[in-house]
């Protein structure tokens, strides 16, 4: 088998970058000692990046006889053996410790978990969030007779959907949009204000370069604010926004799962795979909770793997 080699995504790479540079102009901008400015970025700003690139898998290495991740850095993190392995789960949350009575759960959750079963009944799991290419992966350990664990196919019912919009109340709807909007007017009106005066210079200068950090996080809010429309033959995922809808048939869905990125029912998305082994992942903060034992009921019934990690 050829080696094939996985690279992170590149825009995860240019918000690192941003993150940076917009920490740089904070920085010059309001603190006016240099030495405050060193011991900022020695004691808090490199650690914190060095941790977060440190953990991270930035690149995946698939070779004949093992898998081997490695951190953004380039370090080695692992080397999955082939002959180790029992077999692989996929799209479900990962803990290893659970206190009883403590309400404490350690492990990995969100999008893109990958949990590898070996034959001496050890477990380890990672998360490949931010690679484009995790069909390669997976079809790779499919293709070296690596059992699927967690996939348990089911014959579709012959039953009818009728058409249902799963999505939060208006006023949640509203709020949703409006408050963001309402917190960035009042945020450019007082930098304005501040930047006009003549005694509050420093001040405008940090109201300035906290508004570039404010229109990514409202980007990222809006970007999530997906929903469901199920009908009988497919289901369709739309943005609250009307930036984008994806339709997706029931008959070409192999494997579904809701999770949450932050504990029970915190961050909602949808985690899918097609028939093809193709994956796909959608943010779902307008889809109201208590619905989704329903919606993966339907799933179910539609001859899709479904399941609930979240609720």
């Amino acid at each position: 088998m050829k080696t094939i080699t996985l690279y992170l995504g590149k825009k995860y790479w240019i918000f690192w970058l941003a993150v940076v540079l917009l920490s740089c102009i904070l920085l010059f901008a309001v603190i006016e000692e240099f030495l405050v400015m060193i011991y900022l970025y020695l004691f808090f700003l490199f650690p914190l990046l060095f941790y977060a690139f440190s953990k991270g898998i930035g690149k995946i290495t698939l070779k004949e006889d093992a898998i081997l991740l490695h951190t953004l850095f380039g370090f080695r993190r692992a080397r999955i053996a082939l002959k180790e392995l029992k077999g692989f789960e996929f799209m479900r949350d990962y803990y290893f410790s659970v206190p009883k009575g403590k309400g404490r759960y350690l492990g990995i959750s969100g999008p893109t978990v990958i949990i590898f079963h070996y034959n001496s009944g050890r477990r380890r799991a990672y998360s490949l969030f931010g690679f484009r290419q995790i069909m390669v992966v997976l079809t790779y350990l499919l293709s070296n007779h690596i059992p699927f664990l967690n996939h348990k196919p089911t014959d579709p019912l012959d039953k009818r959907v009728e058409g249902a919009i799963y999505q939060k109340s208006g006023l949640r709807v509203f709020m949703t949009v409006i408050f963001p909007i309402f917190l960035l007017l009042v945020v450019t009106a007082v930098s304005a204000c501040l930047l006009m005066s003549e005694y509050n210079q420093k001040f405008s200068h940090l109201f300035l370069c906290i508004l570039p950090f404010l229109l990514y996080l409202f980007y990222s809010y809006w970007e999530r604010m997906y929903y469901l429309v199920l009908n009988d033959q497919s289901f369709i995922i739309k943005n609250l926004m009307g930036r984008r809808s994806r339709e997706f048939k029931y008959s070409d869905m192999m494997k579904t799962s809701f999770g949450s990125s932050l504990g029970k029912g915190t961050f909602l998305y949808l985690e899918m795979l097609d028939k093809n082994y193709k994956y796909y992942q959608f943010p779902l903060d307008m889809l109201p909770r208590k619905q989704v034992k329903e919606i993966v009921k339907i799933f179910r019934e539609k001859g899709i793997d479904a399941t609930n990690e979240c609720c």
